[in-house]
């Protein structure tokens, strides 16, 4: 028997399969694996109970199954308890398992070193920042499990962030809007694979795995901002300006927007409350002159570029491709600080620059920090990591800015360098 079976960071796969669970049926604990299936964004285990007779597909513990594990009765073609809170997760996964695709599915396979004994983790989702966190959990594995090949499963679009050292990549040719689907060609694909090897474990894909000892340049091959260079290099601050998530400048506002949202022919008149967003950052930008004269801007994010002038180097984009992320990578690195509203938007810029200021919307509250990429783990976080009102006027953030950089020399000093912190 592996010393890995007992492993809560992995889940034995092949050649014996483990039991997600009891069975969601009648609670019992006699249940047999006939195998696991593919289709996507879920890992499902076909599962016999021998107490209740129920044939089942039951999520095995890994991505946002291990809180929120749903199961597929085979016999009755229905979910199992499926909790009406999580719709979100359980009606896209029977709409679908009860409408397969018929579709091909490309996935092309690299191999960088043969490996007998792998983890396969799984980071198809139909979300950006939930592929992207799935992803940081390839730095655990390739660290602490240096004798098995670590395999990724990833949409095409995120292949360039596969970090080095991946035994395998297996990139899906499909679209994040298309990732809910159930496809059985993915699944044949997957089970074909699975003999070649002599023992497969699943990665747990955790949501929201620890950031701050990841090596983000193994990512992106671009070298995070150094924190002690933070007062020495030439002041940089990165503004993250999306056209479908605003910074608004009052309550009413943002209920005007909603509500144009959905009035059809009103909905071109929401590019106002854009520009509007534009003259808020421009006016944060001139307050942080006020103080800091010689800071730089840029300006990133999916939107149409323009309107900034020379006040900003403008790298905004509507049209996303590899060189684009690149650039936007080495404008995170070289700034000290970098500002968006909350988002999966959030995620990269805070891997590389070395603090931040969000915009944090009130029903966001419950989700504060889920995408920051925390790099720091002492004191630091609560200096290097803001966060403020989601109206809160282009003065307030600037404050923020400005602090960071007048104040840090003192902070650091004191919290990070004298002491015993640093000889951790």
């Amino acid at each position: 028997m592996s010393n890995y079976e007992s492993d809560r960071h992995l889940v034995p796969l092949y050649p014996t399969p483990v039991a997600p669970g009891k069975c969601p049926v009648c609670d019992s604990e006699n249940v047999e694996v006939k195998g696991t299936v593919f289709p996507g964004i879920h890992v499902m285990a076909n599962v016999h109970c021998t107490q209740c007779g129920s044939d089942l597909l039951q999520d095995q513990p890994v991505g946002f199954a291990l809180d929120y594990p749903m199961a597929i009765n085979t016999q009755t073609k229905a979910l199992v308890k499926a909790e009406e809170k999580l719709d979100w997760i359980h009606n896209p996964l029977i709409t679908n398992y009860l409408a397969p695709s018929k579709d091909s599915v490309k996935v092309e396979r690299k191999v960088h070193k043969e490996h007998r004994r792998v983890v396969i983790l799984n980071t198809l989702d139909f979300l950006y920042g939930h592929v992207l966190l799935k992803l940081y959990n390839a730095a655990h594995y390739l660290e602490r499990y240096p004798d098995l090949g670590l395999i990724v499963i990833v949409p095409r679009m995120f292949e360039w962030l596969v970090p080095k050292g991946t035994a395998e990549v297996w990139s899906v040719g499909l679209r994040l809007g298309q990732m809910h689907g159930w496809y059985p060609a993915l699944d044949a694909f997957v089970q074909e694979r699975l003999k070649q090897y002599d023992e497969v474990y699943l990665g747990r894909g955790y949501a929201h795995p620890e950031f701050a000892t990841i090596d983000i340049e193994r990512f992106t091959g671009v070298q995070p901002f150094p924190l002690q260079e933070f007062d020495k290099r030439p002041p940089h601050i990165t503004f993250v300006a999306r056209e479908d998530r605003l910074w608004f400048a009052t309550r009413p506002g943002k209920f005007v927007y909603r509500a144009l949202g959905r009035l059809g022919p009103f909905k071109g008149l929401r590019r106002w409350f854009v520009c509007k967003q534009d003259r808020m950052i421009k006016r944060s930008m001139r307050a942080i002159l006020e103080r800091i004269p010689e800071a730089k801007f840029t300006v990133v994010g999916l939107a149409k570029p323009g309107g900034y002038g020379s006040i900003a180097e403008d790298l905004r984009t509507r049209n996303m491709n590899d060189t684009v992320e690149m650039a936007w990578v080495n404008a995170y690195a070289q700034s000290q600080v970098v500002v968006g509203v909350h988002g999966s938007n959030m995620l990269l810029p805070t891997a590389h620059a070395a603090g931040c200021v969000e915009i944090l919307p009130d029903d966001r509250f419950g989700n504060i920090v889920q995408d920051i990429s925390v790099r720091w783990h002492d004191r630091m976080q609560v200096f290097m990591y803001r966060f403020v009102d989601e109206f809160a006027p282009p003065r307030t953030v600037a404050r923020h800015v400005t602090a960071m950089f007048s104040e840090f020399n003192n902070y650091h000093r004191n919290n990070r360098l004298n002491g015993f912190a640093n000889e951790r």
